[in-house]
């Protein structure tokens, strides 16, 4: 079954629920949203229920096929092999943030003093109940019949060590390099969701709107700039809405690494105090599937209201969406 048939058989809903599992890589939770407001503007549907989801605490490991070597078989990652690797320069997603940080003049201070904000901000979020609102805890099932735990809040904002974060080494290009695992995004498990429906639905159904979805688009580059494809996919949103970057009160640009706020911020000459407010991947995660989601998620409780807002996530492969937000 489809990882969105197994959630929504799971979740008790009815058996003859039309399900649809979207892989868009990273931007795949906000590519299922996008799918969803398309088919509510045709009249194909008139509620939907759309979101990600990512365990990369249970990816496999694989083995391929064939006659076993000498030397017995090697193990493939993959995490690695399907999520963090571009197939087309055949190296890890962290050399192409190394590329767009060389590119573009981007310091490891720079991407480490993001960093540090981005951990703050999502420290001071839940000091202020920020995310109160958008999370749903969830009973983790014990063994030996142990009560199970309750998880209520995000983990990663609470591991960091900022007396060493400016002394790790770098991971993918080790002289003159600038991405550490400080400064980019970590491997977590997560999920985000949301119900998206016409307004006669929600008429019918008495259900009072928190925010309507005000345009969507994609962009595309070369592979290996991946990083910097929301700087393509924003002014295609922004064109097609006759939106000005103005008149957008918060930004939700995904940190799969601190180079691409930083590498984007750079690109539309964004105002940095508007940028990942309460902190983004880098701090809180970055469960592959379900942060495009995430990120709007968290626009519509963010915003105030009669205020709009962007979220942009990029994708291997060269691509990234984007999607507006009104309170």
């Amino acid at each position: 079954a489809s990882t969105c048939e197994a959630g929504c058989y799971f979740c008790r809903s009815s058996k003859s629920t039309v399900c649809t599992t979207v892989n868009k890589v990273c931007a795949s939770g906000m590519k299922a949203v996008m799918l969803a407001a398309q088919g509510l503007q045709t009249g194909a549907q008139d509620v939907i229920l759309a979101g990600g989801m990512e365990s990369m605490s249970n990816v496999p490991y694989y083995m391929k096929r064939g006659e076993t070597p000498y030397g017995g078989i090697q193990l493939v990652d993959g995490i690695v092999f399907d999520g963090l690797t571009d197939v087309y320069n055949k190296f890890h997603m962290g050399n192409c943030a190394e590329n767009t940080a060389k590119k573009l003049s981007i310091t490891r201070q720079q991407q480490d003093d993001y960093a540090i904000s981005s951990y703050k901000r999502s420290a001071a979020a839940y000091e202020t109940k920020a995310f109160a609102d958008e999370l749903v805890p969830v009973e983790v099932p014990q063994k030996r019949g142990a009560p199970p735990v309750l998880f209520s809040e995000d983990e990663e904002y609470k591991r960091v060590n900022f007396d060493k974060f400016t002394k790790l080494s770098t991971v993918f290009q080790k002289e003159n390099g600038t991405v550490t695992a400080g400064n980019a995004s970590t491997l977590n498990d997560g999920a985000a969701a949301l119900v998206l429906m016409t307004a006669d639905a929600a008429q019918r159904l008495n259900v009072k709107p928190i925010a309507r979805v005000v345009g969507f688009a994609d962009g595309e580059c070369d592979p290996i700039d991946f990083p910097i494809a929301p700087a393509v996919a924003i002014p295609k949103l922004l064109e097609k809405t006759g939106v000005n970057k103005d008149d957008i009160a918060l930004w939700e640009i995904n940190e799969a690494f601190s180079v691409v706020a930083v590498a984007n911020q750079k690109l539309l000459d964004l105002d940095p105090a508007k940028i990942n407010v309460h902190g983004g991947a880098v701090s809180l995660g970055h469960p592959i599937g379900m942060s495009g989601a995430r990120i709007v998620v968290h626009l519509c409780h963010a915003l105030k209201k009669g205020e709009k807002g962007v979220a942009s996530i990029c994708n291997g492969g060269g691509g990234a969406s984007s999607i507006m937000i009104e309170k």
